[in-house]
């Protein structure tokens, strides 16, 4: 199978693990398929079975076995070592035909082997967040204005649409990979109580009080980084002691998601971008 694999330090240099056969040879990727699961039973007292304390998925370890040949490979060895050093961040590009993912990590190790006849090495690699994620970027917009100015203009006098009025306050998404959190913008203004809600589970997410116009408020419902800022006037403020008690941080299920929106007021003059990339479990 052809792939790519590409390996980006927080400076963002790069080191190409594919790039020729005289530069470096992958010869084996681990960690592409889904990590382990961690399952803790307990026994009942006296009779058969168990019972199910929690199940959770470990984190990732990508493992990557490598040669590396022709000439120059001292230089090539040290360029490496730039690039991929211990307890530093790392992510992970992989593509192949079907697919373009990257990982996001901190290095364990990487060992090369010097005295051999053929250069080896191998970097181990934690990734504590357990997803490859696509490297396009999805994006769902809601306005109850949608844009529909088009080029060419008419040669003739009939009129043609600028905009088009939106009365459905519907968002449709669609998500290819596994469950995911997601990135929420509203903007427009002003307007009061802006309210997203799940349209299958009624599930919701509410912020307390006016978006003035101008205002942005950016909602991340990613675990471990749960955020909810406001940017105004060029200041951005943490207000998540606005988002009103009962609110879940909602998720993008696998296949088509539709959300609705509303608002206590001023609904007809908000602007939402609905953020996510696709997650997957194994590559």
């Amino acid at each position: 199978m052809f792939f790519t694999l590409i390996l980006e330090n927080k400076s963002g240099d790069r080191v190409d693990m594919t790039a020729t056969a005289n530069q470096y040879m992958v010869s084996k990727i681990e960690g592409l398929s889904p990590p382990a699961g961690t399952i803790s039973t307990s026994g009942y007292a006296g009779m058969d079975g168990s019972y199910l304390n929690n199940a959770f998925i470990e984190k990732r370890n990508v493992i990557i076995s490598f040669e590396m040949r022709g000439f120059g490979v001292e230089k090539r060895r040290h360029e490496l070592y730039k690039v991929v050093k211990p307890s530093r961040y790392i992510k992970i590009y992989y593509k192949t035909a079907g697919i373009d993912v990257f990982a996001e990590g901190y290095v364990e190790s990487c060992e090369v082997q010097n005295f051999e006849q053929f250069t080896t090495g191998q970097i181990s690699i934690i990734c504590p967040d357990i997803y490859w994620y696509s490297t396009e970027t999805q994006i769902a917009e809601y306005s109850q204005i949608l844009g529909a100015f088009h080029f060419i203009f008419p040669d003739d006098d009939k009129p043609f649409p600028l905009g088009k009025y939106n009365t459905k306050n519907i968002m449709t998404v669609v998500n290819d990979g596994d469950e995911v959190r997601f990135t929420l913008e509203i903007s427009g203004g002003s307007a009061i109580n802006p309210t997203l809600y799940n349209a299958e589970t009624d599930e919701y997410m509410q912020i307390q009080g006016e978006i003035l116009e101008g205002d942005k408020i950016t909602i991340t419902t990613k675990t471990g980084n749960k955020t909810v800022t406001l940017e105004r006037e060029g200041a951005t403020t943490n207000i998540i002691n606005r988002l009103v008690s009962g609110s879940t941080w909602l998720t993008l299920r696998t296949g088509e998601n539709k959300f609705y929106l509303r608002a206590s007021g001023g609904i007809s003059k908000l602007k939402v971008r609905l953020i996510h990339r696709n997650a997957y479990l194994g590559v």
